[in-house]
C-alpha cells in the first residue's frame, strides 16, 4: 500500500520534470559557450603544414605529365589504327598481285612483263607503308611507358613532400588536443565541484530540484563535453584515468556501504520508540507493505518457510526476526491487525497510540 499523497506524487514528477528542463537548457548554453571558445572549432588539417610553393610546382608537373601520356595514348590509339589499315591494304593487294601471276603464268604473255614489275612495286611501296606504320607504332609505345615512368616519379615526389608533413602535423595535432582538453577542462571542472557540493550540502533543500538539474548539467558536460577529448596518448591517459576513476567509485562505495551498516548497527541498539522517530512514515508503509524491515532494511516475510497447505495470507509475522522491530500490532479498540505505522486504523477509524500494542491471534 502506498503511502505517499498524490498530489505529492505529482509535484516530485513535476519536479523531475523541471530539473530535467532546467537542465536541458543549461546544456544549451553550455554548447553555445563552447562553440564560441576559441580554438573550439578549428580543426587542424595536414595541408597546413605542407610546402605549398612545392606542391604547386609538383602538382603542375604532374598535369603537364599527365597531359603528354594522355596525349601520346591518343597518338598510340590512331597509329594502331593506320597500322591496321596498312596492314590490311598490303595483304589485299598481296592476294591480288598473286592471284594475277598464276593468271600470267597459266598464258605466258610476254606484254605483261611491265605490268609485272608495276604490280610488284606496288605491293613493297605498301609494305613499305606497313613497316612505317609499325615502327610509329613502337615508337610511340616506348614514349607512354617512358610517360608513365617519369608522372610515377613526380608523383613520389609529391608523396614525399606529403610525408614530410606528416610528423609536424602529429605534434601540432597533439598540442592542440591537449590545449583543447585543458580549456575543457578549466570550464568543466568548476562544475563538477559545485554540483558534488549541492549533492553533499544541499540535498534536503527546497531548491534541490533546480540543483539537481544543475548536477545533471554537470555530469552530461563531464561525459559528453570532456571525456571525448581526453588526450590519449596510445591509450595510456585514458586507461589510466578509467582505472583511477573505477578506483574512486569502489573506495566511496565500499565507504559508503561501511557508513550505512554502521548507521544500521548503530539504529538496531536504540529504543524502539526512538527508531520509530528516525523511519520516515512514507518509507515504512511502503517498506513493510514490500515486506520488508524498515528498521534493519532485511526481508521478513520469508523468515518462515510455508507448510504443505499452508496459505501465505495466514503467515502471521509481527515482528522482524533479525532485529525484533515490531511491524504490525492491533487496534486499541477494535483488535484488528495492521500495519504498525499506521496513525489510524483502518477498520474503526480510532487513531492509534505511539505505543503499539501486538496484534492477537483471533
Amino acid at each position: 500500500m502506498k503511502a505517499v499523497r498524490r498530489p505529492l506524487f505529482w509535484y516530485n514528477l513535476v519536479m523531475w520534470l523541471v530539473s530535467v528542463v532546467f537542465a536541458s537548457l543549461l546544456i544549451q548554453l553550455g554548447s553555445l559557450i563552447m562553440s564560441d571558445v576559441p580554438t573550439a572549432g578549428k580543426r587542424i588539417s595536414r595541408e597546413d603544414f605542407l610546402d605549398q610553393q612545392q606542391m604547386d610546382v609538383v602538382d603542375a608537373r604532374i598535369d603537364q605529365a599527365q597531359s603528354r601520356l594522355q596525349q601520346l595514348e591518343d597518338e598510340f590509339e590512331d597509329a594502331r589504327f593506320v597500322l591496321e589499315s596498312r596492314t590490311l591494304d598490303y595483304q589485299n593487294q598481296r592476294a591480288s598481285f598473286e592471284n594475277w601471276i598464276k593468271t600470267r603464268s597459266a598464258t605466258q604473255s610476254e606484254s605483261q612483263n611491265a605490268e609485272v614489275v608495276d604490280r610488284v612495286r606496288a605491293v613493297e611501296l605498301l609494305k613499305l607503308e606497313e613497316r612505317t606504320a609499325q615502327r610509329r607504332v613502337n615508337g610511340l609505345g616506348q614514349d607512354i611507358v617512358q610517360a608513365k615512368r617519369d608522372l610515377a616519379k613526380v608523383k613520389n615526389e609529391r608523396g614525399q613532400i606529403v610525408e614530410n608533413a606528416v610528423e609536424p602535423y602529429e605534434k601540432a595535432r597533439t598540442f592542440e588536443v591537449l590545449k583543447v582538453f585543458l580549456l575543457r577542462l578549466a570550464l568543466t571542472l568548476p562544475l563538477l565541484l559545485i554540483a558534488a557540493w549541492l549533492i553533499f550540502k544541499k540535498r534536503q533543500s527546497t531548491y534541490w530540484p533546480i540543483y539537481r538539474g544543475f548536477v545533471i548539467f554537470s555530469l552530461f558536460a563531464f561525459f559528453v563535453e570532456l571525456v571525448p577529448y581526453l588526450p590519449s596518448y596510445g591509450g595510456y591517459v585514458r586507461y589510466s584515468v578509467g582505472i583511477v576513476l573505477a578506483l574512486l567509485f569502489a573506495h566511496f562505495a565500499t565507504k559508503g556501504m561501511a557508513h550505512y551498516l554502521q548507521k544500521k548497527k548503530s539504529e538496531e541498539s536504540r529504543p524502539e520508540s526512538e527508531k520509530r522517530k528516525l523511519i520516515a512514515y512514507e518509507t515504512a508503509v511502503k517498506k513493510i507493505s514490500n515486506g520488508v524491515c524498515p528498521s534493519c532494511d532485511r526481508q521478513f516475510a520469508a523468515a518462515r518457510k510455508l507448510r504443505k497447505g499452508e496459505d501465505k495470507d495466514e503467515i502471521k509475522v509481527d515482528f522482524c526476526v533479525h532485529c525484533g522491530f515490531c511491524l504490525f500490532s492491533a487496534c486499541r479498540n477494535c483488535g484488528q491487525r495492521e500495519n504498525s505505522f499506521y496513525k489510524y486504523c483502518g477498520a474503526c477509524g480510532v487513531a492509534s497510540e505511539d505505543a503499539p500494542v501486538v496484534a492477537q491471534e483471533s
